[in-house]
């Protein structure tokens, strides 16, 4: 069994850095492999980001992939990712831990450009957030049109229909109050309805995706690797 990391998009993947170095450390402890990698236009591969679709990144993940049994392990949009890829693919994956997931896109894509709103206002550069191109500035990202468009089509609710028989899946809320997105329990028992084994969890942790952490997320890392065991 191969163990693979998909990263988050935006700034939210330089936010979560630290944890998935964290992540794969136990794992390390426990004798497993966690697989990092950046897709095509993110972190240290080539490419441009803006020039990302979801087509490039399913085709980035289902290069790493191959033929081989795999657990993929995705935060925010990056389990998202997962779970598409997991859902209209035939490779072999046999389980999914998805960290907080974006399941619903459009809601997803108004928290970005609230948040560069923000950032606009504050430095002056509302212009410069779009332009004639069709691209868009998303936290210092020349954002495609296109791939807002795709983001937004993200509905895992809908998607998990096609999930492949067998799969077992695994979501972690993370909430600074103990509070479960309500939305994960529905993602939950829509998959159990299409004979899923899916379980989902709440863990009372500071949003590390958002901002560089500075914590404990042991007892996060120790269950992924206690839940697949």
């Amino acid at each position: 069994m191969r163990y693979l990391y998909c990263h988050p998009l935006f700034d939210e993947r330089k936010c979560a850095h630290r944890f998935s170095y964290e992540l794969s450390k136990i794992f390390e402890k426990n004798n497993l492999q966690l697989e990092r990698f950046d897709y095509r236009g993110t972190g240290e591969s080539d490419g441009r980001f803006c020039d990302v679709t979801m087509s490039s990144l399913r085709d980035d993940l289902q290069r790493i992939v191959g033929s081989d049994r795999t657990c993929l392990i995705g935060i925010r949009c990056g389990a998202a990712v997962a779970f598409d890829f997991c859902c209209r693919n035939e490779s072999d994956v046999g389980a999914l831990i998805l960290i907080e997931p974006v399941v619903n896109g459009r809601s997803y894509i108004q928290y970005l450009f609230r948040k560069q709103h923000l950032k606009d206002m504050m430095t002056g550069n509302g212009s410069e957030s779009a332009d004639k191109n069709n691209f868009c500035n998303l936290e210092g990202y020349k954002t495609n049109s296109i791939f807002i468009e795709q983001i937004k089509g993200i509905q895992l609710v809908e998607t998990g229909k096609k999930i492949k028989s067998g799969t077992v899946v695994y979501i972690a809320g993370i909430s600074a109050s103990s509070r479960m997105n309500s939305e994960y329990n529905l993602l939950a028992e829509h998959l159990k309805k299409n004979e899923i084994s899916a379980s989902v969890e709440v863990f009372n942790l500071p949003v590390f995706w958002e901002r560089i952490p500075d914590g404990d997320y042991s007892i996060l890392t120790e269950k992924i690797v206690e839940w697949y065991r």
